[in-house]
């Protein structure tokens, strides 16, 4: 089989439920294209599945991201848990209620390097984040919770509490998420 005769998705079955994986080389539209039909020919067997989207070979922008989750929500009635980013970066969607939430890690960046500050947990009312470089947060910010950062704020989930970009004066400071409905910007 070459590289021609593979879907523009792959869909595998484990234990867990789906791990859909995206060729590296296929255009999105054909992934979307390809999903669309195999969640319509199959409603029935997908709904109420959890899946995982496994991109640590085909990198996804937020926007391509959320318009897959939309997809498998509607229109295959599916869970998507999780979205696996590298190795050890995975952004955690929905918990099952039958697995153990991960642990929160909090990677500190020094600030001689500029790395990105990454938050591995949702930041609930009454935490303050403050980053001297990007922060990324893989979960949500809840009502209350608070996030200053220097340079750009990047939330893999929902946006609901403060979040302030360009914390110094940086005018092109963006902040970006899933799902933005905060209390202040």
């Amino acid at each position: 089989m070459n590289s021609s005769d593979l879907p523009p998705i792959q869909i595998k079955a484990n234990r867990e439920g789906f791990t859909l994986v995206p060729d590296p080389a296929a255009p999105f539209d054909a992934v979307i294209a390809y999903l669309e039909q195999r969640l319509s020919e199959s409603k029935d067997f997908f709904q109420h599945a959890e899946m995982t989207l496994d991109l640590r070979e085909r990198p996804l922008r937020t926007d391509e991201i959320s318009r897959l989750h939309g997809l498998l929500v509607v229109k295959g009635r599916v869970r998507l848990i999780e979205v696996k980013l590298g190795e050890d970066f995975s952004l955690v969607l929905d918990h099952p209620t039958d697995r153990p939430p991960l642990p929160p890690r909090v990677e500190a960046s020094l600030a001689s390097d500029g790395s990105a500050l990454v938050i591995r947990n949702t930041c609930r009312s009454g935490t303050r984040i403050v980053a001297q470089a990007d922060c990324v947060i893989l979960g949500d910010v809840n009502p209350g919770a608070e996030v200053i950062a220097v340079g750009d704020i990047i939330i893999f989930g929902n946006l609901r509490g403060v979040a302030h970009a360009g914390a110094t004066g940086d005018r092109s400071a963006r902040i970006w998420a899933l799902g933005i409905e905060p209390t202040q910007i």
